[in-house]
């Protein structure tokens, strides 16, 4: 018999089961990548788990997408829990994912990846089904996807759809299960899109997206520490300058760090003058943030020996960004000491005038520490991102014409001013053993056991909630939505933590808002305020130190305990499932209480309180 009769027969026969099987216990497919970003579609995939509590063999184990079935070598086993890629050609994939598969099924393209035998799948951007199969042809797990409508064995009811907002899109998409917080273990399977985390009935472990290149296996559990160790705390505009600079300039071996934007001269100059005493510095700026002022930062570094990293994607390569931005703002230094904040190195967060007379700058604020695991941790996401050797979106700056400044440019050094005067002139300085917990978008920072929602989660009677961002979006989802069909899952709980009797009071930024936009901050004090005569709910729209709210900080007082959640992460959905964000929870009740303290005279700057009841006057105004 021929071998293309004996896969005919083959797929009859896998295909005339009428029958569903059960949910699957042993194993599950985990993982589809059928649209890839790259030509050629060779980086497709099929990931599988097993779920079970003992190894599984998969000698002749099967994968098939109704047209190709290719099968498993002798010898293939996944351990409990161990997941598998399964990739049509394992370079392609790892140009995609920054590491080989654990086998592939098309050509041979790599010869430390074993081949799977049979007829290669070749999955259907708009739609198809996907199964695996034991070595008795039965069905033990399936996923339908897109507009694929043929019934599946294993397979009830409609399709999996990739989740598509703002800018998520459908291509280089992975589809993915749903997982349990507690152990990172898929959820129970139920041989639905109810598995899957793209499924847009769940507002919580659905509506999720996920791309090459991600690290969220490594990361989906909040680093957590407690051991003793320094805190301090810096406040912008106030003296977040000088703390930085000051640890700058008190490096001794290495500086890493990880940035939107790079542009402050000022500090530009004590990162030239380390590099020039002998420390490495090495930086990963966002392209899309690169101005003049950047491109000329990253002249001074290189000349001065130093390494400035470009995250970008390169249309010409076909090669595209993991994250939409790369906007978590974090240094380790010398590997002992981490800074992250909400700030990026640029003049309006770190004046470095006199503030004596007076100063203006954005609200926003920096953690420091030396705790060892927090430390470790950041280091590691880091070390993730910046990998050139894995990920095809990080270069080297100077590789484009473009990446210099212009010939003639002069950086500028001129920041501050007289209209504001700072009130926190010193930082905070803790020691001892507190709670730290390292929250990192799109990793783990929409947790609801633990990371932001959780601690917000634990607000209740008698407790105090205070708010201070940039923005908060009204809802997610599309421009049309509204916050019933794709709630903001941040301004929920605040708004849940007030029904639950605790003081709420949010301070959004009026400086930078559109208040025509839908789900501007107009809108959201507008939404939170309705609420106000039914709960202690307050919000007002401020601009307490002359250049906007740029912070992104959450405070919690409950009992005698108090917590901190200050980083990069803003209030859109792009923010917590787009982005690389990065934020620190520390429990300390004199933390709370020293950010408390900014928190209440920013409030008292303003009593600009929106209600519906003026918004037809309001939607006049283009800008503030």
């Amino acid at each position: 018999m021929s071998l293309s009769s004996a896969l005919g027969l083959l797929l009859l026969a896998l295909f005339a089961a009428p029958a569903r099987a059960a949910p699957s216990v042993t194993l599950v497919i985990t993982g589809v990548y059928a649209d890839p970003f790259m030509s050629g579609d060779n980086s497709e995939a099929v990931q599988l788990q097993n779920i079970g509590a003992a190894p599984l063999t998969l000698d002749g184990w099967q994968l098939s997408d109704g047209e190709g079935v290719v099968t498993f070598p002798n010898g293939a086993m996944l351990n409990a829990g161990q997941k598998i890629w399964a990739a049509k050609t394992a370079s392609a994939f790892f140009g995609e994912f920054g590491f080989l598969p654990a086998y592939e099924y098309g050509a041979d393209s790599n010869a430390s990846v074993p081949n799977m035998s049979g007829s290669a799948m070749s999955l259907t951007d708009a739609g198809d089904q996907v199964w695996v199969y034991d070595n008795t042809a039965t069905v033990i797990d399936a996923l339908v996807y897109g507009d694929a409508s043929l019934g599946a064995p294993d397979w009830d009811g409609a399709a999996v759809q990739p989740y598509v907002f703002g800018s998520a899109s459908k291509e280089g998409q992975i589809l993915f299960r749903k997982r349990q917080e507690s152990n990172g273990l898929p959820v129970p399977d139920t041989d639905t899109r109810a598995d899957w985390a793209q499924d847009t009935a769940d507002n919580f472990l659905g509506k999720q997206v996920e791309y090459p290149g991600w690290d969220r296996d490594e990361f989906f559990q909040t680093a957590k520490a407690s051991a003793p160790a320094t805190i301090k705390y810096c406040v912008a505009p106030d003296n977040l300058y000088q703390c930085l600079r000051d640890e700058i300039i008190g490096a001794t071996a290495t500086i890493s760090m990880e940035i939107y934007s790079l542009n402050n001269a000022r500090l530009v100059d004590a990162i030239t003058e380390t590099l020039d005493a002998g420390a490495q510095f090495t930086v990963m700026l966002d392209g899309g943030a690169l101005d003049a002022q950047g491109k000329w930062a990253c002249a001074q570094i290189e000349t001065h020996g130093g390494q400035c990293w470009i995250f970008a994607s390169k249309p010409q390569a076909n090669v595209h960004k993991r994250y939409d931005n790369q906007h978590g703002k974090w240094l380790v230094i010398d590997g002992t000491r981490a800074l992250i904040g909400s700030e990026n190195f640029g003049d309006d967060a770190m004046p470095s005038d006199d503030k004596g007379d007076g100063t203006l700058g954005t609200r926003g604020g920096y953690l420091i520490t030396d705790n060892p695991a927090i430390v470790n941790a950041a280091q590691e996401i880091l070390e993730r991102d910046f990998d050139p050797t894995r990920h095809l979106d990080v270069r080297r700056w100077g590789a484009y014409a473009d990446d210099f400044p212009p010939y003639d440019f002069t950086p500028n050094y001129e920041n501050g001013g007289k209209g504001y005067n700072a009130q926190f002139v010193a930082p905070l300085t803790l020691n001892g053993a507190y709670p730290i917990e390292l929250v990192q978008c799109p990793d783990n920072c929409l947790r609801s056991m633990d990371a932001l929602l959780g601690m917000v989660a634990q607000a209740d009677a008698g407790d105090t909630l205070l708010v201070e961002q940039l923005y908060e979006y009204t809802y997610w989802g599309a421009g049309s939505s509204n916050p019933s069909a794709d709630p903001n899952l941040r301004l929920e709980a605040y708004l849940d933590a007030a029904r639950r009797g605790a003081r709420v009071r949010i301070l959004l930024d009026s400086f930078y808002d559109i208040f025509s936009g839908p789900r501007s901050n107009w809108a959201t004090c507008a939404y939170v305020n309705a609420l106000s005569a039914q709960y202690d709910i307050q919000c007002r729209l401020g601009n307490p130190t002359g250049q906007g709210i740029h912070m992104k900080m959450v405070l919690l007082q409950k009992g005698a305990m108090g917590f901190v959640h200050l980083g990069s992460i803003n209030g859109s959905e792009t923010s917590n499932k787009l982005n690389r964000e990065l934020a620190t929870q520390v429990e300390s009740l004199d933390a709370y209480n020293y950010w408390a303290n900014v928190f209440n005279a920013d409030w008292r700057t303003t009593t600009f309180a929106p209600h519906r009841i003026v918004l037809p006057f309001l939607l006049r105004r283009d800008k503030p």
